[in-house]
């Protein structure tokens, strides 16, 4: 079973950093417009994630999506800096980022693994509101097999931790995860972009 979960671990990082290599390609392609504050916020935020979460779960193998998110996410910020396709940041995007700071200077203070983890995975969600806001006014800013791949690696990761002797908490960050990567998977599908375009 050990092995088992060990290959779950790996697959769920795999098909995380496929996203992102799948995400950069539709960003040079024009098919997403990733929203530089946004992506600023996650570079942070995926890196405290991982850190935080390794240690609130004291478990590698279950970290190991977070890990390849981290590295993925900064790969992907400077890539898209290095090819001049951010969209240019609105007012909310800059609320976002102050509320994403503020989270991240609670646990600067609190210094617990856990605490720290929720205070992440709240400033994380809190990030995803421009994101989310944009694709809902405009399906065509945003294409689903990135995020659709990212949600299936959330997935795996979460019934991987069924396998493993992970606290309860372990949980709620991979579960929160799959319903804001399915979201925006769902609102940039094909059928939402046709049903748009005709209104």
């Amino acid at each position: 079973m050990e092995t088992f979960s060990i290959i779950l671990g790996i697959v769920a990082a795999l098909l995380h950093g496929s996203g992102y290599l799948i995400y950069n390609i539709q960003t040079r392609l024009g098919k997403s417009e990733p929203r530089i504050i946004t992506w600023l916020i996650w570079v942070f935020l995926t890196i405290l994630n991982a850190l935080s979460y390794n240690v609130m779960s004291g478990d590698f193998v279950a970290t190991l999506q977070f890990f390849m998110g981290s590295v993925a996410c900064i790969a992907t910020f400077l890539y898209v800096i290095m090819i001049g396709k951010f969209k240019r940041p609105e007012r909310n995007d800059w609320l976002m980022f102050g509320l994403a700071a503020l989270a991240v200077a609670v646990w600067a203070i609190f210094r617990s693994a856990t605490g720290a983890n929720m205070i992440i995975l709240l400033a994380t969600a809190i990030s995803f509101v421009p994101t989310l806001i944009g694709v809902w006014e405009d399906p065509f800013v945003e294409t689903p097999l990135a995020w659709n791949l990212w949600t299936t690696a959330y997935i795996i990761s979460t019934t991987n931790l069924l396998f493993r002797d992970c606290p309860a908490v372990a949980f709620i960050g991979p579960v929160a995860m799959i319903f804001a990567h399915g979201a925006i998977a769902v609102l940039s599908t094909e059928s939402r972009k046709r049903r748009f375009s005709k209104n």
